[in-house]
């Protein structure tokens, strides 16, 4: 998954369209596609902020996620087997919106 990929779902995620999303953030529909269908990572940092801060995600999570759609390469155990600790930290650094949806979607299996 690229990064425009994960900001897209996350988008979808939080119920809004992409145009109410950019609404919502003051920001061109125009300047949101160009961002999500290029590259965040050529856009403008005060778009990117701004983007980031509506959807509650760190710029750090961004770097973190592949360009190249190689999803989970930064997870602790990628590459190979991921241990009960590495799931358990990665789990209590969750912010408390994405430990909701965690519990959500675990209880609906």
């Amino acid at each position: 998954m690229t990064r425009e990929d994960y900001i897209k779902s996350l988008i979808k995620s939080h119920g809004y369209t992409l145009k109410a999303f950019a609404q919502q953030i003051s920001m061109p529909y125009t300047t949101l596609l160009s961002i999500l269908n290029g590259s965040i990572g050529g856009a403008a940092m005060d778009n990117v902020l701004k983007i980031c801060h509506a959807l509650n995600v760190r710029i750090e999570e961004l770097d973190q996620i592949s360009s190249t759609g190689q999803p989970g390469s930064h997870l602790p155990g990628a590459g190979g087997d991921v241990t009960d600790d590495s799931l358990i930290a990665l789990i209590r650094d969750l912010p408390p919106e994405k430990k909701i949806a965690l519990k959500i979607l675990l209880t609906n299996l």
